[in-house]
């Protein structure tokens, strides 16, 4: 097992974070996407975008994608998505709003992109996200989504517990209060205390470092 990545991005986090729940050995291969590789470009010719995941030489591409394939393939450990069908479909549901709104306001804030009306938005997608926990997971058997352990919309939302702070301290975004969102507060304060979101997630000032040099200049 080979995982093409990147260290600051949170689609790369995401596969090392579901490797790492399930107990999978495999190789990290770093990508300069300033200069991508061969197996890059070989692997994912349609995006030529990391995470990749070579398995028994056959990439698979996409974050929520390469989660997928990773619970299917090995079942046996940290099952992430539930039994249920309509469980499952909410998990699927929520994963897509997390990167077409929650993702998608954050980029245009860090680039500048009328800042005032992003941060709103980003609150009030941080708000249905809370419903969403309230709805979806125990707060009587953990803080995640999947209760005391890791789920698949955990691993998705996880990055956002670096990422978040990473743009606060940095570029001054404005954060959801705990009065509004305290199941979401508990969510990412248990993920960055969590032993594989600490071996997949990089340090908050580490990733502070990347944001400073790579959106800095759009305060």
């Amino acid at each position: 097992v080979t995982l093409l990545t990147f260290w600051p991005s949170p689609f790369s986090m995401r596969a090392k974070l579901a490797l790492l729940l399930k107990g999978t050995e495999h190789e990290d291969l770093p990508e300069d996407l300033g200069n991508k590789s061969k197996i890059l470009l070989e692997s994912n010719p349609v995006h030529k975008k990391v995470p990749v995941l070579i398995h028994k030489g056959k990439p698979i591409a996409e974050s929520a994608i390469i989660v997928h394939y990773i619970d299917e393939v090995w079942p046996g450990t940290s099952p992430l998505l539930p039994k249920d069908a309509f469980l499952r479909a909410e998990h699927r549901f929520w994963s897509d709003f997390i990167d077409k709104k929650l993702l998608d306001c954050l980029m245009r804030f860090v680039r500048g992109n009328d800042k005032d009306a992003a941060n709103e938005e980003f609150i009030a997608n941080c708000v249905l996200l809370e419903g969403a926990l309230t709805k979806l997971g125990s707060e009587q058997e953990g803080p995640f989504f999947g209760g005391a352990s890791f789920s698949f919309l955990d691993v998705m939302l996880a990055p956002f517990a670096v990422w978040i702070p990473g743009i606060v301290g940095v570029m001054g975004l404005k954060q959801a209060s705990e009065e509004q969102c305290p199941r979401l507060h508990k969510f990412f304060e248990a993920v960055s205390e969590h032993p594989a979101a600490k071996g997949a997630l990089p340090p908050v000032e580490k990733l502070k470092e990347f944001i400073q040099v790579r959106f800095a200049g759009n305060k």
